[in-house]
């Protein structure tokens, strides 16, 4: 029953370092820097916040699951953190892809302001 291993290490040692990397993330996690220019709708924030811990998480319960005697089920639990973890991807990228913008439009707009500056 806890004899199911994954590159030779115990499946109940993988579930537990994936619950400490969840807990991790969930406490310490990459905040917006104060100079940042657009602001996050709820849903980018709680995709941004949470769903890094939650890919981890369901690692984690895959792995235990997997190491009850449960490994169809683990493995089902392990595979739903696939798609949340593109989610997560997802809009990480988009999201830098909206600041980078913001930015490039503000450095257009300071070069704009200066073309009818005086010498």
């Amino acid at each position: 029953m806890w004899t199911e291993t994954l590159l030779g290490v115990p499946l109940i040692f993988w579930g537990l370092l994936c619950l400490a990397i969840a807990v991790g993330y969930y406490f310490f996690w990459p905040k917006p820097g104060p100079r940042r220019l657009t602001s996050r709708s709820l849903s980018e924030h709680i995709v941004l916040r949470y769903f890094h811990s939650l890919v981890w998480a369901l690692l984690a319960i895959g792995a235990f699951l997997g190491a009850l005697g449960a490994g169809a089920t683990g493995r089902w639990v392990a595979l739903l953190a696939i798609p949340v973890y593109i989610v997560f991807l997802v809009y990480v990228i988009r999201d830098r892809n909206k600041e980078e913008a913001a930015r490039a439009a503000r450095r257009a707009g300071a070069g704009n302001r200066d073309m009818g500056a005086p010498l």
